[in-house]
């Protein structure tokens, strides 16, 4: 046998797996999504569905897996991915009826990410979670997604904390500039708090707010114009306030190389995928205690935590950065230990194949 009927032997040996995003729009849950695939792709035949496209899907393309597009998944689709697939991977709470229509057919992992505010809106699914997780394995990406699942819907579930592929190159962070670029990149919506940002700048000194220069990045999150409006009334009061849409991963990891502070000023946020990169990309990150990765940060020795929704504390710590930059060089490098040990694409590769074992 040559080496070519080898190839070509251990492709259709390997297991085929399809991935479910709910959407394909930029954001943290497609983004960890791809980089659990490219893990799956080590092992098995990977493919993903979604109900919709979106930028993201370039993305799972360039890493060698296809994509297909159906807004429903009727009962011949559902035979043929039972058929065809050896286990599925759902992405999401907002993946339930997906997991319904699966269930007792096929293996199911379930990956949860999500907040209190989501589940407010489903008090009454509660039955429907239940009976969906006799049929799957579930697992959360932190332990407040973990708690928020089972506070409404009394079920119990693994930790899987994602982890990302280490793009940092440093002879590409040598850039210094005039002024301190901080940067809040996410989808523009009252659970991200962009307004606790938007306040905490209007109440900084003046001189020291001077001294920074503030990047928006977000699309709004179905179509709520509101806290876009309130951040270009920002930038219309202070020139040093710029906001524009979200970018496609690539763009973005590559203007981290620019910017110097991250924040998640997040009300309540299971992971936020932006403080893993800045971490990666030995930036200063800044969050607030109501996200997940703030269980690893210990404040101003190797991020910045400030108290959920508290707009003077986030205020104080901004202006606590811009007197003391020059100081903090021991401060993103023990961030960048927390990526290493926490969020590594090697640790994420190692607990995914053991909990898909």
């Amino acid at each position: 046998m040559d080496i070519k009927e080898i190839a070509i032997r251990e492709v259709f040996m390997k297991k085929n797996v399809l991935l479910f995003s709910h959407q394909l729009k930029v954001g943290g849950a497609p983004t960890v999504l791809c980089e659990m695939g490219k893990i799956l792709k080590k092992k098995y035949n990977v493919v993903v569905l979604s109900p919709s496209d979106g930028a993201m899907r370039q993305q799972f393309e360039k890493n060698g897996m296809e994509v297909l597009i159906s807004g429903e998944i009727t009962d011949a689709l559902r035979d043929v991915i039972v058929q065809k697939f050896d286990f599925v991977v759902a992405n999401t709470t907002l993946a339930l009826s997906f997991v319904i229509k699966f269930a007792d057919k096929i293996t199911i992992y379930w990956w949860i990410h999500e907040s209190t505010l989501v589940y407010e809106g489903r008090q009454g699914m509660k039955e429907y979670y239940q009976i969906a997780s006799k049929y799957a394995k579930i697992f959360s990406a932190g332990h407040i997604a973990a708690d928020n699942f089972y506070h409404f819907y009394k079920i119990k579930t693994e930790i899987l904390e994602f982890g990302l592929a280490d793009s940092y190159v440093a002879k590409k962070d040598a850039r210094r500039h005039e002024y301190i670029n901080v940067i809040c990149p996410s989808t523009i919506c009252e659970l991200k708090g962009q307004d606790i940002l938007v306040d905490a700048i209007k109440r900084m000194d003046t001189e020291l707010r001077k001294k920074c220069k503030f990047i928006f990045l977000g699309e709004p999150r179905n179509d709520n114009r509101k806290g876009c409006e309130m951040i270009e009334r920002l930038t219309e009061e202070y020139e040093n306030v710029k906001f524009d849409h979200l970018l496609e991963r690539e763009k973005l990891l590559e203007l981290y190389y620019d910017m110097d502070v991250v924040i998640a000023p997040s009300r309540e946020d299971a992971t936020p995928a932006t403080i893993v990169e800045g971490l990666m990309y030995h930036k200063i990150c800044v969050c607030s205690s109501g996200t997940g990765v703030s269980r690893y940060l210990e404040d101003g020795r190797n991020g910045f935590v400030f108290e959920n929704k508290n707009v003077d504390d986030l205020s104080d710590k901004l202006e606590y950065i811009v007197c003391n930059f020059e100081k903090l060089g021991k401060l993103r490098e023990q961030g960048r230990s927390v990526y290493e040990k926490i969020y590594s694409y090697e640790i994420f590769e190692k607990n995914v194949l053991k909990l898909m074992a």
